[in-house]
């Protein structure tokens, strides 16, 4: 092969490598990489020859045309970062469709670095590393044979010096360069782990995608469309530090996130309540207020991180173990001074969240305790309750179907406390209904269609005709969201909680004793999870995904002091091993280090580093399964849905934080809008589509009934 040819193979295969994770992030629609894919092409085969000046004006004009084109969407729809994006692979296929200069493909090579920086942003996953090891090797190659080129260009036998530039473009130049790059990259990474981590810089946003998770939300919608279907996607990783043991099989581990108090005869929501901040101990902890507990209830405490995926709802919702003692950030000493200090709330329906931006991760140490109960004592309990716990928890809509209290009073006998009388109706749900997750669509009352007639339905149907029925006769209950249930990976030894394991359950509260658990749905079979050999690949890339996103995407001055302490104490006598605990202060740990200093350049911590940096360096080989995981109609059905909750607000309509797109239908029909069927059939085909993974979505259909749907007149006020 020829240099021309090389160093152009080289160049566009330097812009595809920086493009596949940004491609992988689906940030951008299908036809921007039509256009990419078609430039690269036409680079490698038409990229060399000279172009006539009419040419390149028109392909400049072209590319200032597009560039405010862009600026305009970006003026109306504010997405600036994936309209800049879209511009620099714009620029970039401009210029892999003239590559005939040393100068050119220097800039091609800069605009790779750009798209390579964008992947980073929109694409921080383990698999990044793959590509980017790939793009340092292409790298060295490309700037390599570049500075050739120019040198050529600049030699005054620049025909004769072009042929016997060619000789470099042979296997061992290829492979001495390659062994070049990576130990460039050891090198870079040696002083990416060691140099200390004190500035806010660019990883300190910490943003990822976020998702919406079919199960889980800020409100209750009983009645949907379609089949609902169970995802192996990745929502929470869970890590025990201690009391492992008090907890029961993996299948019945019980994460809490949000309560509901309000019924309205459709769905529940969550009413207004103050917001307390929870304030920092001594040992960094935040401790959580009780549950107004008796003080002589036992608790078996235990200890656990969590690593929380972006998730898309309105509340920045917390999760924990029932009942959570106090919390903390899982690195949090030099927050303050990163500017990523958490700030955590506890509202009045014991609830916890913390403030940050919508579509950002985050990673927290929980301690809960997990009640002794004592039914004896339960029953004992009184059932007079506090004002505020019977206006709040005792609530029915208007016209509340009275056959539900008749049906009540005839489950629970001759029980005569709340306690009997929970069990009673569990019971009687639990083995008189049916599990069922399809939908049936818009019902008038929800509740009783599923107690009286249909008699099957899925966790949030059980849920709220406990709690309704519990209600009316006297005793306070709420419906609680959340996750049950996780799988055990013994590669990173933690548990993952998937979206699939989203579930709603019952609290009763008990005076002394605080909100109680009881769960009336059914036992049914979760997603079957793959066992074997592919089984065991997919948990090994996971656990080494949390690995990625601990010590690179999240690496900071905490982690650095860990890893440091960590080598040091593995090869250090245990009189001077350092103890770097989170209730140890900055001049504590700084003495504590300089004491340590003089013995740490010893000949075992030089083996113990090379060994940690090399095992570091080895990357899966079998990661093509992950990257086939098809995410791309799902998340552009969200932004579909997301468009069209925009729309309908331009329209007139009133979208509140948490207001479901059936809820915006009815809400058309009682303002009688004029494109209603057309609104009606568009979110009954796209709610079918986003929450029915297997269901054929017609996106074109989709957009035509959008476009209808804007072009008709706005509400009348």
């Amino acid at each position: 092969m020829t240099l021309s040819r090389m160093v152009r193979l080289v160049g566009l295969l330097l812009v595809a490598v920086a493009c596949l994770p940004l491609y992988l992030s689906d940030e951008l629609p299908g036809p921007i990489w039509i256009v990419v894919a078609a430039g690269l092409v036409l680079g490698w085969f038409t990229g060399a020859k000279k172009r006539g000046k009419e040419v390149v004006v028109l392909l400049t004009t072209l590319l200032i045309a597009g560039f405010l084109l862009l600026v305009f969407l970006s003026m109306q729809t504010g997405n600036w970062l994936v309209n800049s994006i879209t511009f620099a692979l714009l620029a970039t296929v401009a210029r892999a469709m003239q590559l005939s200069t040393s100068r050119q493909y220097f800039q091609l090579v800069g605009l790779s670095f750009l798209l390579l920086i964008a992947s980073a942003v929109t694409n921080p996953d383990v698999y990044f590393s793959f590509f980017f090891v790939l793009y340092a090797v292409l790298l060295t190659w490309a700037l390599t044979y570049t500075h050739i080129v120019q040198q050529v260009e600049e030699s005054e036998e620049a025909s004769g010096l072009a042929w016997k530039a060619s000789s470099f473009v042979s296997r061992r130049f290829l492979i001495g360069s390659s062994a070049l790059a990576l130990l460039l990259l050891i090198s870079s990474m040696v002083i990416f782990f060691l140099f200390p981590r004190l500035g806010l810089g660019f990883f300190s946003a910490r943003v990822r995608s976020a998702e919406s998770i079919q199960g889980f939300s800020d409100s209750i919608e009983l009645g949907h469309f379609g089949t609902l279907q169970e995802s192996g996607r990745v929502v929470l990783r869970l890590e025990f530090v201690s009391g492992e043991d008090h907890i029961g099989p993996e299948s019945m581990l019980r994460l809490r996130g949000i309560t509901f108090d309000k019924y309205d005869g459709r769905g529940w929501t969550k009413s207004k309540s103050a917001a307390y901040q929870l304030r920092a101990g001594r040992d960094g902890f935040h401790p959580i207020s009780s549950y107004g507990s008796a003080k002589d209830i036992e608790y078996n405490e235990i200890e656990y991180d969590i690593y929380q995926e972006p998730l898309e709802i309105e509340t920045r919702v917390l999760f924990s173990i029932v009942r959570p003692l106090s919390l903390r950030p899982v690195a949090n000493r030099f927050d303050r001074f990163r500017g990523t200090m958490k700030t955590y709330f506890i509202d009045e329906m014991q609830d916890l969240s913390y403030d940050g931006p919508r579509g950002t991760s985050v990673s927290y140490t929980m301690r809960s305790g997990l009640l002794k109960l004592r039914p004896g004592s339960l029953r004992r309990t009184l059932q007079k309750y506090p004002r505020s716990i019977r206006k709040r928890y005792l609530q029915l809509p208007e016209g509340f179907d009275p056959r539900v209290n008749e049906l009540a009073e005839e489950v629970i006998g001759s029980a005569d406390n709340p306690y009997d009388m929970a069990l009673a109706i569990e019971s009687h749900l639990a083995n008189n209904y049916k599990y069922n997750k399809e939908g049936q669509g818009e019902l008038t009352d929800p509740i009783s269609n599923f107690l009286f007639e249909r008699k099957e339905g899925h966790c949030e149907y059980y849920a709220s005709a406990m709690v309704l029925m519990l209600r009316t006769l006297g005793v306070p209950a709420r419906p609680a969201n959340g996750f049950l249930g996780a799988t055990y990976n013994a590669f990173g030894e933690y548990y993952t909680v998937t979206e699939g394991r989203a579930h709603s359950w019952v609290e009763v509260y008990f005076n002394q004793w605080g909100w109680i658990t009881f769960d009336p749905t059914p036992a049914v079979e979760s997603l079957p999870e793959e066992t074997g050999f592919f089984g065991n690949i997919a948990l090994w890339f996971d656990a080494m995904k949390l690995e990625w996103y601990k010590w690179v995407v999240e690496y900071d001055l905490e982690r650095q002091l860990a890893l440091y302490t960590g080598l040091w104490n593995a090869i250090a006598p245990e009189s001077r091993q350092i103890d770097l605990g989170p209730e140890s202060s900055v001049f504590q740990m700084r003495k504590k280090m300089k004491d340590a200093a003089r013995d740490m350049f010893t000949w075992k911590l030089g083996i113990a580093a090379l060994i940690l940096f090399t095992a570091v360096m080895v990357l899966p080989g079998l990661i093509r399964r992950y990257l086939r995981r098809n995410r791309v109609s799902r998340k552009r059905l969200d932004r579909l849905a997301a468009k069209l909750r925009k729309l309908l607000g331009r329209k007139g309509f009133r979208v509140l934080p948490g207001a479901t797109l059936p809820a915006l239908v009815r809400q058309g029909v009682e303002e009688r809008y004029s494109a209603m069927p057309q609104l009606a059939r568009l979110v009954v085909t796209l709610e079918e589509a986003r929450w029915r993974p297997d269901a054929d979505a017609d996106l074109g259909g989709m957009r035509r009934l959008l476009a209808e749907v804007a072009s008709a007149p706005a509400l009348k006020r």
